[in-house]
């Protein structure tokens, strides 16, 4: 797993500004594995690696390739 990033940054550089997700919204896409990320003391984290749209698997295998560069 790569770093967490605060939820709330993770929306403002994924989408346009005005259309951030909430992040309550943000903590149900973790919770049913639209995104990886974790729940730590009721706060919600993001792993940076991850980018809305893409399926998580392929992301991280892209990070690990280009890691490995």
């Amino acid at each position: 797993m790569s770093k967490l990033m605060k939820a709330s940054q993770w929306g403002r550089r994924e989408f346009e500004s005005g259309s951030e997700p909430d992040n309550r919204t943000i903590k149900r896409w973790i919770e049913n594995g639209l995104l990886q990320g974790r729940i730590v003391d009721g706060a919600v984290w993001v792993c940076s690696s991850e980018k809305w749209g893409v399926n998580s698997v392929v992301s991280q295998a892209v990070t690990r390739l280009i890691n490995e560069a």
